[in-house]
């Protein structure tokens, strides 16, 4: 049954098949979402939902149930995540939602194996913040470095490591400026390249890995910023990008109030105007890409155009992958097996 809220409606068509890829119930999204009246209540109802997982992992660890514990740390985490991450009205309750999304990820992960080790990466003259992982029994591996998009996070994207680790690949999730911790300090900027530029030299000084196999994967915003550093970074050996923006301005209006809200916010814009103007300067003109390139854009994409991906894929002068996915929304989260797999794999076959 449609929400009486067309702005929750909304929210619920696009991202539920993202909501649910993550792990979140279906009875945990209808139970959050049929208490809200307005989209106000949305921060909230999801922070109450957030709370009850986080009750529940503290009673399981209590008892000695250390899996049960993480998990439930794991969907408080998430719930944490739903909570704010597209809710910016309310920067106190915005900033809490962020503050216990880390805090509940981050004890889970001091379970997990392999270790998933919180890294301070130099930045300018001051720091962004990983999550590195490394699979068990490779002495230099390659590394995937993942970007999160508008709204995601190092947390977010590093749940999905697994995929990669078992392909015999090192993770480092990135919140870069604008992202997830990094954004209380940081607004977003369409030089992206300078944080991933930092990143690998990051790489560079641990010694433990092979920085002459250095892939890029990033999503939604993430793949406009995956795009730009694969034109613009000569140290990655291939990307992925999947439904990224090849200009950010011309989707600017077209998107969802909450998108363009977010975006205002998260850029450090005061008004709608200045986050329009800001916006513009995300763009991909006049760059091109020479390693390979892997294209991923959702069909029925209800966020960034088909033709953003055609025009990110047309930046290639050498190998490139186009997969237009039928029927995929954005970020393909509702067909993953028909982009994630194929990719995944493309990007460790040239690592």
């Amino acid at each position: 049954m449609p929400h009486p809220d067309p702005i929750i409606q909304e929210v619920i068509d696009i991202w539920l098949p993202r909501f649910l890829a993550a792990g979140i119930e279906i009875g945990d999204i209808e139970a959050t979402t049929v208490r809200m009246t307005t989209w106000h209540d949305w921060c909230p109802e999801w922070t109450a939902t957030a709370e009850i997982h986080e009750t529940l992992a503290e009673e399981s660890l209590a008892a000695g149930h250390q899996s049960t514990g993480v998990a439930e740390l794991h969907t408080a985490a998430k719930c944490y995540h739903l909570s704010y991450f597209l809710s910016v009205s309310d920067v106190a309750a915005h900033e809490h939602g962020l503050s216990k999304m880390v805090e509940c990820f981050d004890r889970a992960s001091s379970y997990e194996s392999p270790a998933v080790e919180k890294v301070e990466i130099p930045f300018e003259d001051t720091h962004i913040l990983g999550l590195f992982s490394k699979p068990t029994g490779v002495e230099r591996p390659p590394v995937v470095i993942v970007l999160p998009g508008l709204d995601s996070t190092k947390e977010t994207r590093h749940s999905g490591r697994h995929s990669l680790l078992r392909r015999g690949a090192a993770v480092l999730s990135l919140d870069g400026p604008g992202q997830g911790e990094v954004s209380l300090r940081l607004p977003i900027r369409a030089d992206y390249e300078a944080a991933t530029a930092a990143t690998i030299d990051y790489l560079e000084s641990r010694g433990d890995v092979d920085v002459d196999r250095i892939g890029v994967n990033g999503a939604s915003l993430g793949g406009y910023y995956a795009a730009r550093v694969a034109a613009l970074e000569p140290r990655v050996k291939a990307t992925i990008a999947n439904c990224g923006p090849y200009d950010w301005g011309e989707c600017f209006d077209d998107l969802p109030i909450v998108t363009r809200e977010a975006y205002r916010h998260y850029s450090g814009a005061t008004t709608m105007d200045e986050a329009r103007a800001k916006a513009s300067e995300l763009n991909l003109r006049g760059l091109s890409v020479s390693s390979p390139l892997y294209v991923i854009q959702g069909e029925l994409d209800p966020l960034i155009p088909v033709s953003h991906g055609e025009r990110i894929a047309g930046m290639a002068t050498g190998e490139v992958v186009y997969n237009l996915v039928s029927g995929g929304n954005h970020g393909v989260n509702n067909l993953r097996y028909r982009a994630f797999p194929p990719a995944t794999d493309w990007l460790l076959d040239r690592l």
